[in-house]
């Protein structure tokens, strides 16, 4: 005997299948907020400039033989790792301090015209650096990639940026003294980087051409941050990264003809000029200082 199957039908109130999946996009993070890309890059920034910064300025004579190249005097090796210091305390500031993206958006100009300065000062002087030692491919590895890695995390950061405020008037001195200063320290940079032998004379201690190109990157970098202080300052809170590192490099620069005497000639001019240009950039960070560390405290970073 046959049996007749009922026909299954589909409830009134079943949901029938979708046609196609339709790809549903991320919330966005709050207007202004870090990425995590952003944040797990200035981490590696951090322990970078940490390692290089205690080891060179603590541990100057090492480097003759423990660097990517020999650096002598120590005096220039204390130099480099004062500038990677400065560096620890602005990564540090962002990692722990910050959370939003005007805090710390007028550094990466500046960490990009350094790592740029330096991948051409490598290319230039290739033959000084020991390619058959490992942190030398670090090195390497770390000022080819910077260049292009920063103008990627600051495409993303802008996407999801918040609308750009008006200028606080307060801070009209402080950003006309700043692109004064980053425009003098620019030209200096230049010069030095593009002339390294005739001007590398008149520096208070001995300076091979490499040497001077690099002391010249790390003015360069300085200059860039002033530059983009001056133009991008909107907020007095916003100071208190750029002008925090500032200070430090400066007292960190100023205690090396103490720390290694042999090494610094103190009684020409030079020396003296040098110095007094170091007491102007650190009185330009402590009076933008002033004006940050107030309005820090009374808005988020």
């Amino acid at each position: 005997m046959l049996r007749t199957v009922p026909h299954l039908a589909l409830s009134p109130r079943a949901t029938p299948p979708p046609e196609r999946l339709v790809r549903v996009p991320r919330p966005l993070p709050p207007a202004g907020r870090l990425l995590a890309l952003t944040r797990a890059g200035v981490w590696v920034l951090f322990v970078l400039a940490a390692a290089n910064g205690l080891f060179l300025y603590l541990l100057p004579a090492q480097a003759d033989t423990h660097y990517a190249w020999s650096i002598k005097p120590p005096v220039s090796a204390a130099f480099i790792g004062a500038g990677f210091l400065a560096g620890t305390l602005a990564t540090a500031l962002v990692l722990f301090a910050t959370r939003r993206w005007r805090s710390l958006q007028t550094l990466p100009p500046a960490l990009w015209v350094l790592a740029t300065s330096l991948a051409l000062a490598t290319i230039i002087h290739h033959d000084r650096f020991k390619f058959g030692y490992p942190p030398t491919w670090v090195w390497a590895l770390v000022y080819a990639g910077v260049p292009f890695a920063v103008p990627v995390l600051v495409y993303r950061q802008r996407r999801t940026a918040e609308s750009r405020p008006a200028a606080d008037p307060r801070l009209h001195l402080v950003r006309v003294l700043s692109a004064i200063a980053g425009g003098v320290l620019a030209v200096g940079a230049i010069a030095l980087y593009a002339a390294p032998v005739a001007l590398g004379r008149h520096w208070p201690w001995v300076l091979t051409p490499l040497l001077a190109r690099v002391v010249a990157s790390w003015y360069a970098l300085f200059a860039a941050m002033l530059i983009s202080c001056a133009i991008g300052l909107r907020h007095a809170s916003e100071a208190l990264i750029p002008y925090a590192t500032l200070a430090a490099w400066c007292v960190l620069l100023l205690a090396l003809p103490w720390l290694h005497p042999g090494d610094v000639a103190r009684s020409g001019s030079d020396f003296w000029i040098w110095m007094a240009g170091m007491v102007v950039l650190l009185a330009l960070a402590g009076f933008a200082l002033s004006r940050a560390l107030p309005a820090a405290r009374r808005a988020r970073l």
